[in-house]
């Protein structure tokens, strides 16, 4: 099977999530460009180009734009957000990325952002008000708005309610870095288990950690990986790892819980009383592109369209930046996610906008890493 758009659609009905199919496809040797990535001159047709995550092409995120246009922009593909950064920063002239608010700093530092004239998008009134305002979606003055939130999800942490003493009066951060669970505990390596360790052992701002904040959690990851039976990288593996026992406590998003829970499986998703870690992406508009505004403009607006936002919510899982999406994806639906209330859940989320700790985060996790 060659064809990278057909073996997307196997994995996610086999129950590969959109992360987990952007870390296959490469080792696999798909392509995941559908363009050159070299320099591009400006177009006469003055089509956009949007650099993005594989998966997110389809016709069904951006169905307002085909219906005014007739046919959807150009794509290209990248698989992390690093990449996506060292490919525009060597040249590629992207008109929109699809990068998340924890780097959207990055992204503005080096000069590639350009404001968001927000008076031309029909649905930006209906985005949900804490995302328009977030770190990552305004500049730190809160003049601009540099990132269009499209699409959001929690991290949390899950555990087998039958097999640990954890109840939902007492679920907390702490989970992930005790002992009583050692051999038991599986976590991701990025900024959001660094984050709940960091909420796990009291940090006031997990947002805007200070120097001596980042060296306490860098102590703690290094204790926590004595206790780790392994780092999950697939959402499919670790819920394979839980159905069978041999994970009681991880870090994990959304679908984990929704995914076992569907095969019966007694996972609980925390609520825990230090908060949930909310991630949020989006579109950007990059400087390097030449296409039309108006058309860059009109794909911006309609990937905040409800419908757009219903197809997100519910064929992959994630919350939608536009609150009037919800009302489109039956009560059932939300309830398996667990966003039945987004209301709530974003009002009780710790929003993960990034900010100049990020590279230092991961400075300290590539070190833990090497056990240094």
């Amino acid at each position: 099977m060659k064809n990278p758009r057909i073996m997307q659609d196997v994995l996610r009905h086999v129950g590969f999530s959109r992360r987990d199919v952007t870390r296959w496809l490469p080792a696999a040797g798909l392509a995941l460009a559908a363009m050159p990535m070299g320099h591009r001159g400006a177009r006469a047709d003055g089509k956009p180009v949007v650099f993005e995550w594989s998966g997110y092409e389809l016709p069904e995120f951006h169905p307002a734009y085909l219906a005014k246009h007739g046919e959807s922009p150009d794509f290209a593909f990248f698989a992390g957000q690093d990449e996506a950064f060292n490919k525009i920063n060597a040249g590629f002239a992207a008109d929109l990325v699809h990068p998340c608010a924890s780097q959207a700093w990055k992204w503005r530092d080096a000069g590639f952002l350009k404001p968001i004239d927000t008076a031309r998008l029909s649905n930006w009134a209906d985005v949900w008000p804490t995302l328009q305002t977030m770190p990552g979606v305004v500049s730190p003055d809160g003049n601009d708005v540099v990132l269009v939130p499209f699409d959001w999800g929690n991290t949390s942490f899950c555990y087998r309610s039958d097999l640990v003493d954890i109840t939902p009066e007492t679920e907390s951060w702490t989970a992930i870095i005790d002992p009583k669970y050692a051999g038991k505990i599986s976590v991701d390596e990025t900024e959001d288990n660094f984050r709940g360790v960091a909420l796990a052992i009291g940090v006031k701002d997990v947002t805007a950690m200070t120097p001596d904040d980042l060296q306490r959690v860098k102590a703690a990851l290094l204790e926590q990986k004595k206790i780790v039976r392994f780092y999950w990288e697939s959402a499919t593996d670790l819920a394979n790892a839980m159905a069978s026992g041999e994970i009681l406590v991880a870090s994990c998003w959304n679908e984990t819980s929704a995914t076992l829970k569907k095969q019966g499986i007694p996972v609980q998703l925390a609520n825990p009383k230090e908060g949930v870690i909310t991630w949020v992406c989006g579109l950007v508009h990059c400087t390097k592109g030449s296409a039309d505004e108006a058309l860059v403009y009109d794909f911006i607006d309609a990937f905040l369209d409800p419908e757009a936002g219903r197809y997100l919510i519910d064929e992959y899982g994630y919350g939608h930046g536009n609150h009037k999406s919800f009302a489109l994806v039956s009560p059932e639906r939300l309830a398996e996610l667990g966003i039945s209330n987004p209301d709530e859940m974003i009002s009780r989320s710790i929003l993960s906008g990034g900010g100049q700790d990020f590279d230092s985060m991961m400075k300290i996790i590539t070190e833990v890493q090497a056990g240094s």
